[in-house]
């Protein structure tokens, strides 16, 4: 077996340095790499590996080997992802820093031809220093990724039917009736708005739905808000959610006297139950017996919730990965509903703030569950400061330390067979002035202004031209 290993890692290194060796055909060009750097990692004008070929289909899409997982790039070559988030243009644009960029840009305004024309330069230019190949789901800045076929690198595109993301504090209308026909035609609806004019896109990695959305018990409570179980019980008798709780609720109890021991309630039949509107507080659960009954009801309900989803998108849009929501491995998300979204996604698109031992056990807890490739959609390591005394991420001592962690945990994932990429938080610093983030800041790995930060940029630069090394 050992003599079997070193000869595959034999060949892979082999593989992998006939990769260093060979010629380039294709550079980045106006939307990416610039050709000498193209040339010098030997890297297709998507970040692919030049050394590592798969069938090409003119979109990203993934693939096993037989030896580790892969991003494809539309050329045909092995692509990890290795970028960032936060790129939102208005960042650029506060009290704190609005003056600093017009100056820099040469504009009257922020978002005029020259703040816009500016942005996307300096965009592309601090990407390229830093050897970053791509942009997470948390991008807000048209201007780098239109118009379709456009985009200054590979970056994740938004397809959100329902607007669950836990950062918008979603009302309790917001967890539709999945289960009614006016959820497909509200797919339906965000599909021709949002994905139909992309679908011929090669720039997308792929499509991701809401940003850790609360769904279960524990995240409702920690957000304020509610879940599927909770909301469609409550409904009318007409709704079709009703009924598809009434009809699981009959399964799980052998009568209504069963019931209405754990519920606390009188009903006499089970077309009472059907019947009744706001019959329970929308309340955690009281009882062991409830909080089974709504964790077993959510799995139905998030089937429902991506089969009508994916549906829809896959009517106007078969080119394109679907990675379902980002879910919050920070939670009890995964261990909720990640057994139903395996079915459905291409990519299980996680977001965990932890270190590397901690994201290792996460992973090595899921990897046989999803049997998919990991994407990390969002997490950091940060450093307090006056400004951003709250930054999002365990918080190291200074920024070498920061960047230590950082490396140990890019490489160590990176060497994973189930890991195909990282998409940090975030790219820009803001301030505790900012509306929005009195009270939490996201860091990034340049200051305000666009000083980045040595130890960081160090980092990351390596990581970016060591990446096929460390994966292979």
């Amino acid at each position: 077996m050992e003599e079997k290993n070193q000869a595959l890692r034999s060949l892979t290194r082999r593989r992998f340095m006939g990769g260093v060796m060979s010629t380039v055909g294709l550079a980045y060009g106006s939307t990416g790499l610039s050709q000498g750097s193209a040339i010098k990692l030997q890297r297709d004008r998507f970040g692919g590996h030049l050394g590592m070929k798969f069938a090409a289909t003119g979109f990203f899409r993934v693939e096993h080997d037989g030896h580790r997982w892969w991003f494809v790039t539309p050329l045909g070559h092995a692509f990890i992802a290795f970028g960032v988030n936060h790129y939102h243009a208005e960042w650029w644009a506060q009290d704190y820093n609005r003056q600093h960029w017009l100056d820099m840009f040469d504009a009257a305004e922020p978002f005029d031809e020259k703040w816009n024309a500016g942005f996307r330069e300096q965009a592309l230019k601090d990407l390229n220093r830093l050897g970053l190949n791509s942009l997470g789901m948390h991008t807000t800045a048209p201007m780098l990724t239109n118009p379709p076929g456009n985009a200054v690198m590979p970056y994740l595109a938004v397809y959100e039917p329902l607007r669950l993301s836990h950062y918008l504090g979603p009302e309790p209308e917001a967890y539709f009736d999945i289960f009614s026909s006016d959820f497909a035609a509200l797919c339906d609806a965000e599909v021709k708005k949002t994905v139909a004019p992309y679908a011929n896109d090669p720039m997308i990695l792929g499509y991701c739905m809401a940003d850790c959305p609360a769904l279960t018990d524990s995240e409702a409570e920690r957000h304020r808000t509610t879940t599927w179980p909770r909301r469609l019980r409550n409904l009318g008798e007409q709704a079709a959610g009703k009924r598809a709780y009434v009809n699981f609720i009959r399964e799980r109890y052998p009568n209504i006297n069963d019931f209405n021991g754990v519920y606390e309630t009188s009903f006499t039949h089970w077309e009472d139950l059907l019947r009744a509107e706001n019959w329970r507080s929308d309340a955690k659960p009281s009882s062991l017996f409830e909080l089974s009954d709504n964790a077993e009801f959510l799995l139905i309900c998030v089937d429902r919730y991506y089969s009508v989803a994916k549906a829809a998108l896959r009517k106007v849009d078969k080119n394109h990965l679907f990675f379902g929501d980002k879910l919050n491995g920070n939670t009890d998300a995964l261990d909720g509903y990640l057994s139903v979204t395996r079915h459905y996604t291409d990519v299980v698109n996680v977001q965990f703030y932890g270190r590397w031992e901690e994201q290792q056990a996460m992973m090595d807890r899921w990897s046989n569950v999803a049997d998919q490739p990991f994407l990390n959609g969002d997490s950091a390591y940060t450093v307090p400061t006056a400004t951003m005394p709250a930054p999002y991420g365990p918080h190291a001592r200074d920024h070498a330390e920061r960047a230590k962690w950082t490396r140990d945990f890019m490489e160590q994932a990176t060497a994973r067979d189930d890991f195909v990429g990282w998409h940090m938080c975030g790219i820009i610093d803001t301030s505790k002035t900012m509306i929005g983030k009195e009270n939490a800041q996201h860091q990034g790995i340049m200051t305000t202004s666009g000083n980045f930060y040595p130890e960081m940029e160090s980092v990351i630069a390596d990581l970016s031209s060591r990446l096929y090394e460390i994966a292979l």
